[in-house]
């Protein structure tokens, strides 16, 4: 039985309940086959459980799932994403955006701020952009499949570091977990963005809220190269 603070690695099949319409997916045959372009990827998912990674009412469906095993479920709207709300719909200037390398286009997600949003139109240097969660004003079916429950500290932190740091190679990071000191060096590699607290509070925020750890470090090692090797 999955718990708080777990960790899980799910697959999913999302669709609207009524018009059995493929919205989303982890398996990147089925999103072909449907013509879906949300997302770069599609993959197994990871979240962790009672922290608002995943709706509470999805969270309430699957909590008594065991690994390997499915279920198939449908959220009213009203238990999901609510309604679309037209007071979400905003114009912004395009200049806003080619400042940040960005080149918007209708249908296209971007980020604004730390919001998601999808590009509406682009005119006459201005965009319209929807703040509305993508599922909105929709009754949802869910088919979710658990592949991994994690459970004990020294397994979470993998998925963790993964889950924070997807940008950068996994043999580029390296870290050293002390159970007993309930802390982690987190040894980042040299040449990351600039963006990257960012990504360092989201990981200690992970850390935080799934295991005991009391303590998350981040350290940049300068090595000598032996030219003589």
């Amino acid at each position: 039985m999955i718990k708080e603070k777990d960790i899980i690695e799910l697959d999913l099949i999302l669709k609207d309940a009524n018009s059995k319409e493929m919205l989303d997916t982890t398996f990147p045959e089925i999103a072909k086959e449907n013509n879906l372009n949300i997302k770069s990827e599609y993959k197994s998912l990871t979240f962790i459980v009672g922290t608002g990674e995943l709706l509470k009412n999805v969270e309430k469906n699957i909590i008594d799932l065991e690994i390997n095993k499915s279920k198939t479920f449908i959220l009213k709207k009203t238990e999901a994403f609510g309604e679309r709300d037209d007071k979400k719909i905003t114009i912004l200037p395009l200049l806003d955006f080619k400042k940040e390398k960005i080149n918007p286009m209708p249908g296209m997600y971007v980020n604004v701020g730390e919001k998601s949003a999808k590009v509406i139109s682009v005119s006459g240097g201005r965009v319209k952009v929807d703040f509305n969660p993508i599922f909105a004003g929709r009754d949802l079916e869910y088919t979710i499949t658990i592949n991994k429950i994690f459970s004990k500290d020294e397994e979470k932190i993998p998925s963790i570091i993964e889950k924070a740091f997807s940008f950068i190679p996994k043999e580029q990071l390296e870290y050293v977990y002390d159970e007993k000191l309930k802390q982690i060096d987190v040894q980042l590699p040299l040449g990351i963005p600039k963006e990257l607290d960012y990504f360092k509070q989201l990981f200690a925020k992970m850390v935080l809220d799934s295991t005991a750890l009391d303590l998350v470090k981040f350290s940049q090692n300068f090595t000598r190269k032996d030219n003589n090797k």
